[in-house]
């Protein structure tokens, strides 16, 4: 019998089982497989996301600082350098794997390679039923991903037209010609997938590259990655496919003895695809109710109530705008184009939330308030160069 089981050792699932053991719970981390695994990802993960740690993290792990990002569009690049890095980009085997491991240095037992079958909630606990054995808890964290098994138990499975669908690739590339490439750049190019967008991501010894675009409206994504590859002169190795959750749509996060974290509860963000900031945040969210909850002894209800309360305010208002701002750079790209081309201040305005010194919404209130003054024509330089102080 344990006070919490966590479902899934990703990045929301860790973080959730680490906090929790580290106030005293008894704290169960099952992982269908065995660490360190592979995990098709792009790499990319905000400043904002490691504010979110309680540690620091490793030197070794850091492939790179990004400082920079390169926006295309129909043969047009707005390039925008800050002072400061608002990413760093790592592999997400070794990643999540430093995450489970911090976990287990605070007393949580981590089983792996055993894949949960079942999900029963009875009124006084829940049963967590895997390929070898059953375990009970009197709560349930769900952080196995965006086609959860323990979200089944709150609501439906999502659909292809709430997330979207990504193919990436790693391909093996010379330190030197990526330093030369690259230079702590990401490059992000648009209009390459509905609602989406392709990569070329800068790591230790090889290059992700990679295409993302809305599921339902993604015919041929193969096709679009190989006419990126093409463009970008680079040659395609293994494929890898996966499903990211649209975040900003309302969905049940939360019921009974359970609670939804990280892709599981759809926190993703919807305008440029990271989730590791949101999960790590709504794994800590999540513990943070629980240990409440189980400390004094409150109801199910109240530790619902309080995690949905908790991330409606830190995250799903934040990715109710972003949401709307996908979907406007998705209808009307070249006015947005502009915008960031032609007053690269926007660019930089808007790096500011993956560096997490301001959020969407400020942003959002920025943009509106500049709109007149942004549609104006600037220097009338399609490429254009910019930098500032990032503080």
């Amino acid at each position: 019998m344990y006070d919490v089981i966590v479902v899934g050792a990703g990045p929301a699932g860790s973080t959730c089982a680490r906090t929790c053991a580290q106030q005293g719970l008894r704290t169960l981390l099952l992982d269908r497989d065995t660490f360190p695994r592979a995990k098709p990802c792009a790499g990319a993960v905000s400043l904002q996301a490691l504010s979110h740690l309680d540690f620091r993290l490793p030197d070794s792990l850091i492939e790179e600082e990004c400082y920079n990002v390169r926006v295309h569009h129909d043969g047009s690049v707005v390039h925008a350098k800050r002072d400061t890095p608002f990413a760093v980009v790592v592999t997400r085997k070794y990643f999540d794997s430093l995450l489970a491991e911090k976990a287990v240095e605070s007393s949580a037992d981590f089983h792996m390679n055993e894949q949960v079958v079942a999900v029963r909630e009875d009124k006084e606990f829940v049963e967590v039923a895997t390929k070898k054995t059953a375990y009970r808890s009197l709560f349930v964290a769900g952080a196995d991903g965006i086609h959860s098994l323990v979200a089944r138990t709150l609501r439906p499975p999502l659909d292809k037209g709430s997330m979207a669908l990504a193919l990436v690739s790693q391909i093996s590339a010379d330190e030197q010609d990526i330093r030369t490439r690259m230079d702590k750049t990401l490059d992000l190019y648009f209009g390459t997938a509905p609602l989406g967008y392709g990569w070329l991501f800068p790591h230790r010894g090889y290059l992700s590259t990679g295409i993302a675009g809305l599921a339902a409206r993604f015919s041929k994504p193969r096709e679009a990655l190989t006419k990126l590859a093409k463009a970008l002169n680079i040659e395609l190795s293994d494929v890898h496919g996966h499903f990211i959750p649209f975040g900003g749509i309302r969905r049940k996060i939360a019921g009974g003895r359970i609670l939804l974290t990280g892709d599981a509860a759809g926190f993703a963000d919807p305008f440029h695809g990271e989730g590791i900031s949101h999960a790590i945040l709504s794994g800590k969210l999540a513990a943070n109710a629980l240990i409440a909850a189980i400390k004094n002894q409150e109801r199910p209800e109240d530790v619902v109530t309080r995690y949905g309360r908790d991330a409606d305010k830190r995250i799903r208002k934040q990715l109710r705008v972003a949401l709307r701002m996908a979907y406007w750079v998705d209808r009307y790209p070249r006015i947005f184009l502009r915008i960031f081309c032609e007053h690269p201040e926007a660019m930089l305005r808007f790096l500011d939330i993956p560096a997490g010194t301001s959020d969407y919404r400020h942003f959002q209130r920025w943009l509106l308030l500049h709109l007149p003054f942004l549609l104006l024509p600037g220097n009338g330089s399609i490429k254009t160069n910019t930098s500032r102080n990032a503080s």
